[in-house]
């Protein structure tokens, strides 16, 4: 802990933080995590870089939309963005991906409460001033697969833009975009889908309805089974009253899209900074990019995605 962090959060109501901050596992970014405990008093201290302080406040502003709407996000203690560090309530170590692993007989149960959270936000026009996920958006985020990959990517967009151009025609809700079972926590004192605690929710955007649900599902770390994510998609299309086809059909494009960038994301982060341990979730990951494509309405794209995939050796579950 620098002198600069022990002296802010001195101000406000921790004068030991340097004695009693214990590391918490982080995430792909350079942000850091701090568990203050002292007694029955504690918090988490989120350190990130000053110069990523954009992330930073859209982090503070998406928690306030959150919790204004009633979900678990943390409740924001203090903040010196300046500084990079921001204080949060603590929601504890009970992770969704901890729980199903510990007890997988609740998985469906779990799963079915984390489904409906995304739901829940599906309903809810997005706040002003978000980001929009567009077609051409959705294309650009391919950058860094194409990068790892080689190639400039011009056959891949060309049959990708007219299915993005449709799943980002409908209206859009507002999509966090890392809904996944570790960025979830159990709280089981809370009611309804508060008993949900949100995690990582700063680059959230205004998308199509099933972004969050797929990022739920498709999850790169691992498995639901397919039973499972088949009845919790059907489950959301009747909640929103969608065709039920088309809504199947925009989850794949959805879950194509983002599970593409995935591995163009997890390369860049084992040969450029460092951390091979990404690689491994390669194979799972072009498994859900396939699975999409077999989606019928989109045999055209599975030619060209293929060959992708080939590029980075994964056509047939191999390994960068």
């Amino acid at each position: 802990m620098t002198p600069e962090l022990a002296a802010g959060l001195a101000q406000v109501g921790w004068p030991d933080a340097a004695d009693v901050a214990r590391p918490l596992a982080g995430d792909a970014s350079a942000r850091r995590y701090l568990r203050l405990s002292r007694g029955t008093k504690r918090a988490v201290v989120m350190c990130a870089p000053p110069e990523e302080r954009a992330h930073s406040e859209a982090f503070l502003r998406i928690a306030k939309v959150l919790r204004a709407r009633g979900f678990s996000a943390p409740e924001i203690y203090a903040a010196d963005l300046c500084h990079g560090w921001i204080l949060l309530e603590d929601l504890g170590d009970d992770l969704l991906a901890r729980l199903v692993t510990a007890h997988p007989h609740q998985m469906r149960a779990l799963y079915t409460i984390a489904a409906d959270l995304t739901t829940r936000l599906a309903r809810l026009a997005p706040p002003e001033g978000l980001p929009v996920l567009t077609a051409d958006r959705m294309q650009e985020m391919l950058g860094v697969t194409f990068h790892a990959a080689g190639t400039d990517g011009v056959e891949v967009c060309a049959a990708l833009q007219p299915v993005f151009e449709r799943v980002a025609r409908g209206p859009n809700c507002m999509i966090l975009r890392d809904m996944h079972a570790g960025n979830l926590i159990w709280l089981p004192r809370r009611m309804g889908l508060a008993r949900l605690g949100l995690l990582d929710f700063q680059d959230a955007m205004a998308g199509p309805a099933g972004y969050d649900l797929i990022s739920l599902l498709d999850d790169a770390r691992r498995d639901v089974p397919d039973a499972l994510r088949r009845d919790l998609i059907a489950r959301q299309a009747r909640d929103l009253q969608s065709d039920p086809r088309d809504f199947a059909w925009g989850c794949a494009v959805l879950s194509l899209q983002r599970n593409l960038r995935i591995i163009g994301v997890f390369c860049r982060l084992a040969h450029l900074r460092g951390k091979p341990g990404y690689l491994k979730h390669l194979p799972r990951v072009a498994g859900h990019v396939m699975r999409a494509v077999a989606q019928p309405g989109l045999e055209d794209i599975k030619g060209p995605v293929r060959m992708l995939l080939s590029r980075l050796n994964l056509a047939r579950g191999g390994a960068v």
